[in-house]
Formats: structure tokens, sequence, C-alpha cells
């Protein structure tokens, strides 16, 4: 489709938001599976679940334009997705996948709230403040996502990740083992 319109830019871009949260309700639970920290699984379940509304709140907006949803496959989450499959069929210790999790997790956060970030400022350039506000509720919701995921890397998963290395590595480097008693 041609884009010819801040309006056609707008649709594009909100078709785009849709399909990303598709892939997102389908990509969320198997990063819980594979997450071991519980903590990493619940905010995994809590934000597919989040998806779900953020979905609601793009048929809204379409329902509010009188028109339909434009069928768009978003090739920057596929991208992340096909990362994320990637990452998932390495072998690595518990901990290590976590970490990788949260960074996979990350990506996708960061490129939804782009993706947001610039539908809002349309909306608004639009005339369309009620829109605004719907795409700026999903922004600050993608945003606390991020920052717990952020929040668990800095509080103990990405250290409990070093802790693995260090004690599979440490001997390999000619350092002895003493023990202190």
């Amino acid at each position: 489709m041609a884009i010819a319109s801040l309006k056609d830019l707008y649709f594009d871009e909100l078709s785009d938001l849709f399909d990303a949260e598709m892939q997102m309700i389908r990509t969320l639970p198997r990063l819980a599976d594979a997450a071991r920290a519980p903590e990493l699984r619940e905010t995994l379940r809590k934000h597919c679940n989040e998806s779900r509304l953020h979905l609601e709140r793009l048929d809204l907006i379409f329902t509010h334009w009188g028109e339909p949803r434009r069928g768009k496959a978003c090739a920057g989450l596929a991208g992340i997705v096909q990362e994320a499959d990637d990452r998932l069929n390495q072998d690595a210790t518990d901990d290590a996948r976590d970490a990788g999790i949260i960074g996979i997790a990350q990506r996708i956060e960061h490129y939804e709230i782009a993706a947001y970030g610039c539908a809002r400022t349309y909306a608004r350039r639009l005339d369309r403040f009620d829109e605004a506000r719907l795409l700026q509720e999903t922004l600050d919701e993608e945003g606390r996502a991020d920052r717990r995921l952020t929040e668990m890397a800095e509080a103990h998963i990405n250290d409990d990740a070093r802790s693995e290395w260090d004690r599979r590595e440490s001997p390999a480097r000619g350092g002895a083992a003493v023990e202190m008693g």
C-alpha cells in the first residue's frame, strides 16, 4: 500500500503493531516456559496478558475510524522472534538461559516502545487525542515491563549467570581451589 498521508502512515504503524502483539502472544508463553526463575516466568505471563489488552485497544482505534484492520506482517518483530527461537535452542545453563530470555524480552519491549511512541505521536498530529491516550497507556505498560526486566537482570539473574561461569571457568584459568577452614 502506498503511504500518501499521515493517516496512511498511522494505519500502517497500527497494523504493524497489531501483528507484533499477535507474535508476542505466541512467543511470550514459550519464553516463560523456558525460564527457570519464577519471577521471570510470572513477568512474561503477565505481559502476555497485557498484550491481549493491547490488541483490544488497537481494535478499538480501528473501530473509531470505521476502518478495517489491514493485514500486515511485522517483519521487525519476526526477526526478534527468530532470535528468541535460536536462543532457546542453544545449550545453556538455567541462569544463562534466563539472562538470555531477559535480553530477548527487552529487545521486544524496545521495538514496541519505539513503535507505540510513533503511533501515539501520529495520533496527536491527527488530533485523535483519545487514541493517543490509549496508545500512551500501552506505551506506559511496555515501559513498566522493560523496567521490571531490567530490575530482575540487575538484581540477580545476570549475577547468577556470571557466578555459573566463574565456577566453571575458575580451574581452567589455572586457579586452584583453596578451602578455608
